[in-house]
């Protein structure tokens, strides 16, 4: 009975072992894996011209990326050539995360966000 007893409490304290050693291993793993916002960072540039038809679309997946922490990265909507209506689409999506500027203007967001050139 002593056998059987320590035997479990063995494979008991192997498991929890084995279990902790993975649970480190992951979160060091996700620690590396992202990379830092403080100075540059990513900057993902949606070149938009005319009506942009996907624009709203492929904002709100990148910003629900970004919310659950699949990605980090500053959005930037580039103003190629936008209708007035899709101007004012733009200027609604532009908020926390969401930048809008003219291609022209990009040097200096990339300087204000601590880019140099």
């Amino acid at each position: 009975m002593n056998i059987t007893f320590r035997m479990l409490v063995e494979v008991a304290l192997a498991v929890l072992l084995l279990g902790s050693l993975a649970g480190i291993f992951f979160a060091v793993r996700r620690l590396l894996r992202r990379p830092g916002l403080e100075t540059g960072g990513l900057f993902t540039v949606i070149a938009a011209s005319g009506s942009a038809e996907e624009l709203e679309q492929t904002v709100m997946s990148l910003v629900w990326l970004c919310e659950n922490g699949k990605i980090k990265t500053r959005i930037v909507i580039a103003d190629c050539g936008l209708t007035a209506q899709s101007r004012k689409l733009a200027e609604l999506l532009a908020k926390d995360g969401v930048m809008l500027c003219q291609p022209g203007e990009f040097t200096r967001l990339l300087e204000e966000n601590g880019w140099s050139t």
